[in-house]
């Protein structure tokens, strides 16, 4: 094992296996001993690597995808189809899937297994670079590196919905990591928050503190989350390694290591140790020097203090009428409501009481009656410990009457759509050119409250276009007038 250049770590079954220059180590006692595959060609790097229908797969940057029958003993390049700068691969009910840094995901052909087929449809431009890919059994999700983008797609479709964590956007928020733990979404973001879902993707909540970190990982132990981070101390780069348990996620991370120089690329958990792919090589340590903390593939299901299960705003004789539920609540002592203009700096108005420990559905409600012209609300769930728990944030304008809104227009690329609504269900966006014709179609999931989301009509000519959108079975209808530059 070379000293230098482990720009992956990844484990299937009792296999470990780590990316070097143009070869893969491999270790089938948890990292005992190690051997290694022949030579990859090409692969200078390898930064990303997975076992798929018992087929060994590597990718490194600008390079392609490269397959291998054997273990590694022979390889071949099935970069047919694909857009060469592969950052991630995920196994998804039963297909291999590839996110790029410049064209979105792929599917490897489940024919031949050698070639690749595009799978972007209803991802946008601003979907073209995504890091991380992940999947549970109800849904797919792939995290773009800006604007708090991430794409959704749910089980046995076909069409991404392109997303904002906590509805808004985020210029300078990306994915650097997203993992699954049993069924629970964890993503690690590059303005060093950390988000999770509960809903297979559709919603995300904050959790722990900020870390300002240039390159994060994020990797799942039965009772915690571990995860590294690069930062500078004003000499040089270093990465310091946290650790946060599940069961208290409104806590600060614990910082537990500090590794000077040191660049890391990946993490994985096998044999009850942590395995660090780094700039100097391959590095491990027990996790039994971890308060409480194993290693084993059993993950602990995530349960959180307070489950959100809705939140919205309704405008009443110019005054907002704010409605949150929650389908359990352990040691929530109140609720504090939030609001903003900006989104950045917020003020509490008012505190509403918890009801401490709950197994049934609660709702509560609070009438902003010094509403801005256009504010930003959000809830803050305070336990008796002092940990706080965040709500999505939503918009509510009580002078705009309609629902519906949508900007720029006139339009050049992206055109970005706000919908209010009062229940989850199904839309369906469809634009027509100015002769009638229907020149594309989009279908988005819409959750309860303030959705916001955006059609790329790049590729359309200058003119005048008519959009339309549904929803709620039909019942509920918006039109509007577009003119593209």
């Amino acid at each position: 094992m070379p000293s230098a250049d482990i720009a992956s770590v990844y484990h299937k079954d009792g296999t470990l296996y780590a990316g070097g220059k143009n070869i893969i180590y491999v270790s089938k006692d948890k990292g005992l001993t190690w051997d290694s595959t022949s030579a990859i060609p090409q692969l200078f790097l390898v930064t990303s690597i997975i076992i798929y229908k018992n087929e060994l797969y590597a990718a490194a940057p600008n390079r392609g995808v490269f397959k291998s029958p054997d273990g590694g003993t022979t390889w071949e390049n099935i970069s047919n189809g694909i857009f060469p700068d592969v950052a991630d691969f995920c196994e998804f009910r039963g297909d291999l899937y590839a996110a790029t840094l410049g064209n979105s995901v792929y599917k490897l052909n489940p024919v031949n297994r050698n070639s690749w087929l595009f799978f972007g449809d209803g991802l946008s431009g601003l979907s073209a670079n995504i890091n991380a890919i992940a999947g549970n059994n109800s849904a797919l999700v792939a995290g773009t590196n800006s604007n708090g983008l991430y794409d959704y797609l749910p089980a046995n479709e076909t069409t991404w919905e392109e997303r904002f964590l906590l509805g808004q956007i985020s210029p300078n928020e990306g994915a650097y990591d997203i993992i699954t733990a049993h069924d629970t979404l964890f993503y690690a973001g590059r303005t060093g928050r950390f988000y999770i879902s509960t809903d297979n993707g559709l919603s995300w909540t904050l959790f722990g503190n900020r870390l300002i970190s240039s390159a994060t990982t994020i990797v799942n132990a039965k009772q915690a989350l571990l995860s590294s981070i690069r930062f500078f101390d004003g000499i040089g780069f270093n990465t310091a390694f946290f650790y946060i348990k599940k069961d208290s996620l409104q806590n600060p991370f614990v910082n537990f290591s500090i590794v000077r120089d040191h660049f890391t690329y990946k993490t994985d958990i096998l044999g009850n140790k942590l395995w660090d792919a780094s700039s100097k090589g391959l590095f491990y340590m027990p996790l039994s020097d971890l308060p409480g903390i194993s290693g084993n593939d059993d993950s602990l299901p995530v349960v959180l203090p307070v489950l959100f299960t809705a939140f919205n705003a309704n405008c009443t004789a110019n005054k907002v009428q704010l409605t949150w539920k929650t389908a359990q609540e352990q040691n929530s002592h109140h609720f504090n409501i939030e609001r903003s203009e900006d989104g950045i700096r917020w003020t509490v108005i008012a505190t509403v009481p918890a009801a401490g420990n709950s197994n049934f559905e609660r709702t509560y409600s609070f009438t902003d009656n010094d509403s801005f012209t256009d504010g930003l609300y959000r809830i803050a769930e305070k336990d008796f410990d002092g940990r706080v728990q965040y709500t999505n944030i939503i918009h509510s304008s009580c002078n705009v009457k309609n629902t519906f809104s949508i900007w720029p227009n006139p339009v050049q690329d992206i055109l970005f759509i706000n919908l209010v609504t009062t229940a989850r269900s199904r839309a369906t966006i469809k634009l027509f050119d100015n002769k009638g014709a229907l020149v594309k179609i989009q279908k988005i999931m819409l959750l309860e409250g303030s959705n916001e989301f955006n059609v790329d009509i790049r590729s359309f000519g200058q003119g005048h276009y008519f959009l339309l959108i549904d929803w709620d079975k039909g019942q509920m209808k918006k039109t509007a007038q577009i003119l593209k530059h």
